[in-house]
């Protein structure tokens, strides 16, 4: 059996397909689109490679933006509590229900792993992020939500 889990952060992790760490080619055009978007793709894969530390994460959906409005659905940090921003999710299954559990929390090991983890700033999301994934009551910028049973 497997399980869900969805990942929602306010860190834009697009995943754009521009993989290549090298100069882009000749064809294109837009270099400041072509950095952002691989900079979106990093991000994305910044969370995966997380998140595969402990689990292989299996049949993950792509990114989804999403705008949130922060004073009225309150999940992220203290520190982001006004306005509408982008919220990227996506969810992904492992086969072992409890490979993230801290023993204090389902998903507490996961969330200890991302502590501290680099990212990199995109033109799409909240200029004041700290460029790294924090879990903490004041700056939380990633959540993971395990789907119960029922849900899908």
């Amino acid at each position: 059996m497997s399980y869900r889990i969805a990942c929602h952060t306010l860190f834009d992790i697009t995943k754009t397909g521009v993989l290549n760490r090298a100069r882009p080619a000749d064809d294109v055009t837009d270099i400041d689109k072509w950095v952002n978007q691989r900079a979106s793709q990093c991000n994305y894969d910044t969370i995966l490679q997380v998140i595969s530390l402990r689990a292989q994460p299996d049949n993950s959906t792509s990114p989804i933006e999403t705008i949130v409005d922060l004073s009225k659905k309150h999940m992220f940090g203290n520190v982001f509590t006004k306005g509408k921003t982008s919220m990227w999710s996506f969810d992904f299954e492992v086969q072992n229900e409890s490979v993230f559990n801290d023993g204090d929390s389902p998903l507490g090991a996961l969330e200890i792993d991302c502590q501290g983890v680099p990212m990199v700033n995109t033109i799409n999301q909240l200029k004041n992020l700290d460029l790294m994934l924090d879990v903490t009551k004041e700056k939380r910028n990633i959540i993971f939500v395990k789907y119960n049973h029922e849900q899908k």
